[in-house]
């Protein structure tokens, strides 16, 4: 089994009321990084996001702003090595998008030398992200998000003659079935990088557990390479500051124990059991479990190998 890879979302959409340990600033985001490489992490995720906000508020403006991240990627390679990656403003994975438009601030940090941004994740296929409430048995919101094949395929054919690796994030089975598909068109080399996307709020893809997992993991077609693959965990409930964190420790838990890596960190999780925890405090938790389970935690290095990037040049 390989090394335990463990991803840190530090920051998401979660406000400083929700957990005041949030970073927000690249300055903070480096500390906070580093915290997590020490703890155990080698990949970081985060939002660029905007330190005057209101801490009761969600700002989500700056997703594709170029220079916060070359700022923020500059500032924590500085400190640490690690592989830290961007997210993507919401809008531009919902199809009907001109496919030579996608993520034009990942082709535009690929090439940066300061961000030398080594790996991306994106979400292929279709799925309704529509949150159903509970407590008042109806779905609050009502949101479909797709991509089309021609706009994946398009921006793969960018990644492939950049050299770039990206890695797919999965909601349902058959979007591994896409994946090889586009492997197929030469697109996509080996290893194929997965995050398996699970939620007990959107009700999609399968329920939360071994046999979800292994429902994603038996869409591999016959005779090919099975594929790394993260847990990626949506909030528990509606509201995130009631989560229960059940199924984010289970989920990785048992990511532990059937050869996948962790995804772990405020932003996908605001509160431990009602505590705030910092991000380096919850990375050090599966770490820890990791390593009495006899499973070793991979360094930065380590993850290149294992999900086929390219090792860093000095």
């Amino acid at each position: 089994m390989d090394k335990l890879i463990i991803e840190v979302a530090v920051n998401e959409t979660v406000t400083r009321r929700e957990n005041p340990h949030v970073p927000l600033t690249p300055e903070e985001l480096a500390r906070d990084v580093a915290d997590c490489v020490d703890a155990g992490a080698s990949i970081v995720h985060f939002h660029p996001r905007d330190a005057n906000c209101p801490p009761d508020k969600l700002d989500i403006g700056r997703l594709g702003d170029v220079d916060f991240y070359v700022e923020a990627m500059g500032r924590m390679k500085a400190l640490r090595d690690v592989i830290p990656y961007p997210t993507y403003p919401y809008q531009t994975h919902v199809g009907h998008i001109d496919a030579l438009e996608l993520f034009p601030h990942v082709r535009a940090l690929a090439q940066h030398p300061e961000a030398r941004l080594e790996t991306f994740v994106f979400f292929v296929g279709a799925s309704n992200m529509g949150w159903w409430n509970p407590a008042t048995r109806e779905f609050a919101t009502d949101r479909a998000n797709y991509m089309t094949h021609g706009e994946a395929a398009s921006f793969l054919e960018w990644c492939k003659a950049a050299g770039f690796r990206t890695q797919f994030g999965v909601r349902e089975p058959g979007h591994i079935r896409h994946i090889y598909h586009y492997q197929d068109m030469g697109l996509v080399p080996d290893p194929v990088v997965v995050h398996l996307n699970f939620s007990d709020g959107p009700p999609f893809g399968p329920i939360p557990g071994a046999k979800g997992i292994q429902t994603f993991l038996d869409a591999v077609p016959a005779g090919r390479v099975p594929f790394q693959w993260f847990i990626h965990n949506f909030a528990n409930n509606f509201n995130a500051l009631e989560t229960d964190p059940e199924s984010h420790r289970m989920l990785n838990l048992l990511a532990i124990a059937m050869g996948g890596h962790v995804r772990t960190g405020i932003g996908d999780l605001p509160l431990w059991n009602g505590v705030p925890l910092t991000n380096a405090q919850m990375v050090e938790k599966f770490a820890s479990i990791a390593r009495d389970m006899g499973r070793e935690v991979a360094t930065a290095e380590e993850a290149r190998a294992i999900l086929g990037l390219r090792p860093t040049i000095n």
